[in-house]
């Protein structure tokens, strides 16, 4: 069992996620910290209303780290309508195991069903860590493996490092929109395609414009994000998920 994460631990786990380029990089870091417990999928995002659309769902999803197959019947399949982790969320904001969901659901077929086929993929346990944002709403990570006891340590542990990851994925996504609002979309394309490795004159090719044209969006874009080289500038574009 974890029982503690030292300082050297937690301060590479903060210096790992603010360095994190996106929400999969985030999810390799949980990961890494998690995985003594035996814990290989995380599963966050802010939690939705019964009556919420599938699309109003993937708005919300802020972090997926399932299984590639289990991910696959899971967003196929609709799983997420019919989990009884989501549905004790949306009610219950104290931290809980999978376990007490699947015992306090009022739908045992749900149960049956969403439990049986987690542990076709050797999922037979799991903890949740509901988080409150300031705006009322509630977000949310769910640690599943192979074991369902976690000791109070253990479960104080993630608690610190979901929150933490939840936050650094919503300062992205903010950063992100701002940074959108910022550049305008001939400095976004350009910065985009030099991410990809293009030169400007391939970009000016790709594109249908100069290349000095391209070479005045791409300084512009440089400027706006504070960059001191076009390399710089694709970096803070990729960490703030302004290009993917």
């Amino acid at each position: 069992m974890l029982t503690s994460l030292p300082m050297d631990k937690t301060w590479r786990f903060v210096r790992d996620i603010d360095e994190a380029c996106d929400e999969r990089a985030i999810e390799r870091v949980l990961l890494d910290v998690t995985r003594p417990l035996g814990i290989f999928l995380i599963g966050g995002g802010v939690v939705p209303l019964p009556e919420a659309s599938a699309r109003e769902i993937r708005k919300r999803t802020l972090l997926q780290c399932f299984p590639d197959e289990w991910a696959e019947r899971y967003n196929r399949c609709g799983y997420i309508f019919r989990d009884p982790i989501v549905e004790r969320l949306q009610r219950d904001r104290a931290p809980f195991t999978w376990k007490d969901a699947y015992s306090s659901s009022a739908h045992a077929d749900n149960v049956a069903l969403i439990d049986g086929e987690a542990r076709e993929f050797g999922l037979r346990g799991g903890f949740v860590v509901p988080i409150a944002l300031l705006d009322g709403a509630l977000a949310a990570i769910s640690f599943g493996g192979a074991d369902n006891a976690f000791s109070p340590d253990d479960q104080s542990v993630l608690g610190f490092v979901a929150n933490y990851a939840i936050g650094a994925v919503l300062q992205r996504r903010c950063s992100s929109r701002r940074s959108r609002d910022v550049l305008s979309p001939r400095e976004h394309d350009c910065m985009l395609w030099a991410a990809e490795g293009k030169t400007d004159w391939e970009i000016a090719t790709i594109l249908g414009i100069s290349k000095p044209t391209v070479t005045k969006h791409i300084l512009s874009a440089r400027e706006k994000l504070g960059a001191v080289t076009k390399a710089h500038a694709i970096v803070l574009a990729l960490r703030q998920g302004i290009i993917r």
